[in-house]
């Protein structure tokens, strides 16, 4: 009878055991998604494009104690270990933290993988690029004499070459903020005079360091009729034609209708304070775009004229200002056209 009841027992043990087993699991399926989410487990790339050869620094965090998660560097889209083996790997130190890997990579796109306890289970995927390294060869402003009144605003543009560079981004300075400062966005830059002087605004560019220069004049505010005086003196001592410091066919008319206008302005007795300021704008406005159209054979705003300005010029050879690849600098006589043209012009001024 004893040896019925401990059997029974047993049963009772056995099968409450199976019981407590499967609550066991059934709570720990359902508690490790939980987990995996409080551990917060992702990584974070510092940039999503890396030249060639240029190291990749991963941020990770929530990576496990036994230090055995680990980041892998897989073609994009495969799938390990299905598909793919790591190109880079490393394992990761536990809790959060940075690791940087060697790019040896061909140029393409990978994904960076964190995986956990040194096997395939993937808590995150990041996909980045690897490019060729393409340099900057220069940089050039859109205007390299500026003149402006006391107060005033005008834009420098900066044009940096090949236009598919890796990194075209320029800093900006000023020989003498206090006669004109310097607002950098991006490629321009927004110049404010502040008193009457001279000084120099550069732009620089951060790959190679190369240079380009405006010289800025700070006028103290002129009356229309200064303004007036001025413009027919450029006006007077322009010349137009195709050679280095002459200007485009066609300016000095342009300029001289300014001049006219403004001129109207000024002998009307009756003209209110807001014409005259609209007629002073509009005349330093022509002003600017005159001095736009004259020609320079420094075309890389060094200061002096030499074969690498002549390789502007070839380097454009044949492209027209509606092409999606158009150098404006290259078009030395603004006539929307890169051409033989050009090049005499350069070639006649390197002789000199």
């Amino acid at each position: 009878m004893y040896k019925k009841r401990n059997r029974k027992m047993l049963r009772l043990i056995g099968y409450f055991a199976s019981i407590m087993m499967l609550v066991v699991n059934l709570s720990a399926a359902s508690f490790m998604p939980v987990a995996e989410a409080a551990a917060g487990q992702t990584l974070t790339m510092d940039k999503l494009q890396y030249l060639k050869g240029e190291a990749i620094t991963l941020s990770y965090t929530g990576a496990g104690a036994n230090g055995a998660d680990w980041v892998g560097i897989y073609k994009a889209g495969d799938v390990p270990p299905n598909s793919g083996v790591s190109i880079i790997w490393d394992y990761i130190k536990s809790g959060d933290g940075k690791v940087s890997l060697s790019n040896g990579l061909a140029p393409g796109k990978y994904d960076a993988l964190f995986l956990l306890n040194g096997g395939y289970e993937i808590v995150d995927r990041k996909t980045f690029e690897v490019v060729e390294h393409i340099p900057v060869d220069g940089v050039t402003l859109d205007q390299q004499n500026v003149t402006m009144t006391e107060g005033e605003t005008a834009t420098l543009t900066a044009t940096v070459t090949p236009a598919n560079a890796n990194d075209t981004q320029v800093s900006w300075t000023s020989s003498d903020p206090a006669v004109v400062s310097v607002t950098a966005t991006g490629g321009s830059a927004s110049l404010t005079g502040n008193r009457p002087g001279t000084a120099t605004v550069t732009a620089t560019t951060y790959d190679g360091n190369f240079t380009s220069f405006a010289n800025v004049t700070v006028e103290a505010d002129l009356t229309l009729q200064n303004i007036i005086g001025n413009a027919q003196s450029k006006y007077d001592a322009a010349v137009e034609g195709n050679e280095d410091g002459q200007y485009v066919a066609g300016s000095k008319a342009q300029l001289q209708s300014a001049i006219d206008a403004a001129s109207a302005t000024a002998s009307d007795s009756n003209a209110t304070p807001e014409q005259v300021n609209q007629a002073k704008a509009a005349l330093k406005a022509a002003i600017q775009r005159f001095d736009k159209q004259k020609i320079s054979a420094d075309l890389s705003g060094d200061g002096k004229i030499s074969v690498g300005d002549l390789a502007i010029v070839a380097g454009g050879y044949g492209k027209q200002s509606d092409q999606a690849d158009w150098n404006e600098k290259a078009d030395v006589n603004h006539d929307g056209k890169v051409d033989v043209i050009d090049l005499q012009i350069i070639a006649k001024a390197t002789l000199l």
